[in-house]
């Protein structure tokens, strides 16, 4: 029993679930949902209606009689006209004569005879002479022509023209709808992390090895010293067209000399980086093509070696793709070029080095 109890219990309240869904959902779908919508936009968009029109009249609504119903045109003409005469002040006019219509018109001279289909339209739309003769009697201003749409995903679309009754030029037309949009923002690429896999060069310029009498020799280092390295940056940009970017670096770099017993080590580096693109954007990346970057770091030994290098890195970006790219750079000692190993040996590394590395965008 007790098992039937909370069976029906559970369904009712995913009954009321499904139905309060339901309900939000036909009521955000609904046109009197889509004309809050669109009477809120037309409360700061009236604001520029010519000064010397004061009193107007809808003669036209344009319509497909397969996406409205006639109480849903009139429901929509009914909430436009309070919103001109609420928000602009306007005195609505409904001339008899202008009041749109599904009738048909048979219009004949001596030669021809036509038949026309007024749908939405009035009859005065289809005779200049008869709407010329309707505004002057009723001191119409400014005749309105309303164009009603239903797009996904915009919703319910309305585009107003108002025109003047006596010369026919367009003085006032606006179109609003429901579903606005804010506009997206692009989230730029460079805005988040770039990865840079590298190798280097390096060389030595000597090696003090110290002896037992306290006495020290040097020794020529003539190979190159090969920097295998992984760099990782934040940047921001600077600027709204992400031209400039400015961001932290921290990484890693493994220093091999060719012969594996002479010396290896492992540097931290922690630095500060400025990108600043040197040619035009390139449509097909949303991005600059060559961008010139500066890098300036210390690097620190791991382990029981010591010493501190400061160094800037200087380099060109080549973006190849949105996400991938190639750099070249060279590296310049500022100061800290010796280190000591764990063997007390110092070496000396020569001011300057070079590298290529590969780039990854995130």
């Amino acid at each position: 029993m007790k098992r039937v109890l909370y069976s029906v219990l559970f369904s009712c309240f995913l009954s009321v679930i499904v139905i309060q869904s339901g309900l939000a959902q036909s009521h955000e779908s609904g046109d009197p949902y889509l004309m809050d919508q669109i009477i809120g936009q037309m409360n700061s968009e009236l604001n520029d209606i010519p000064v010397n029109i004061r009193r107007i009249a809808v003669y036209k609504i344009n319509y497909s009689s397969f996406r409205f119903s006639t109480e849903e045109v009139e429901y929509i003409r009914s909430e436009v006209e309070y919103a001109f005469r609420q928000y602009a002040g306007l005195t609505i006019l409904s001339p008899p004569e202008l009041e749109p219509n599904d009738k048909m018109k048979i219009v004949g001279s001596d030669s021809t005879l036509q038949i026309l289909n007024v749908r939405g339209r009035s009859l005065a739309d289809v005779s200049p002479e008869l709407l010329n003769e309707i505004t002057s009697k009723y001191g119409v201003q400014g005749l309105v022509e309303l164009s009603l749409q239903r797009r996904v995903p915009e919703g319910l679309v309305i585009a107003i023209r108002m025109m003047n009754p006596v010369s026919r030029e367009v003085v006032w037309t606006k179109s609003f709808i429901s579903n606005q949009k804010e506009p997206e923002i692009e989230v730029d690429k460079g805005k988040t992390l770039v990865v840079k896999f590298g190798v280097g060069a390096r060389t030595g310029d000597s090696i003090f090895i110290p002896d037992t009498t306290g006495a020290g020799t040097d020794s020529s280092l003539k190979d190159i010293v090969v920097d295998l390295h992984a760099t990782f940056t934040y940047r921001q940009p600077l600027n709204s067209e992400n031209s400039a970017y400015i961001g932290f670096t921290a990484g890693l770099h493994s220093l091999n000399a060719r012969e594996a017993n002479e010396f290896s080590l492992t540097l931290l580096e922690f630095g500060v980086s400025y990108y600043q693109a040197i040619t035009p954007v390139k449509e097909d990346l949303n991005l600059y093509r060559i961008m010139l970057y500066l890098n300036g770091n210390v690097q620190t030994p791991l382990g029981k070696e010591s010493g501190e290098m400061f160094s800037v890195r200087p380099g060109l970006v080549l973006n190849l793709s949105e996400n991938l790219g190639l750099s070249v750079y060279s590296s310049i000692i500022l100061s800290g070029e010796t280190l000591t190993l764990e063997n007390n040996q110092k070496i000396t590394y020569n001011k300057i080095g070079y590298g290529i590395q590969g780039v990854i965008r995130f």
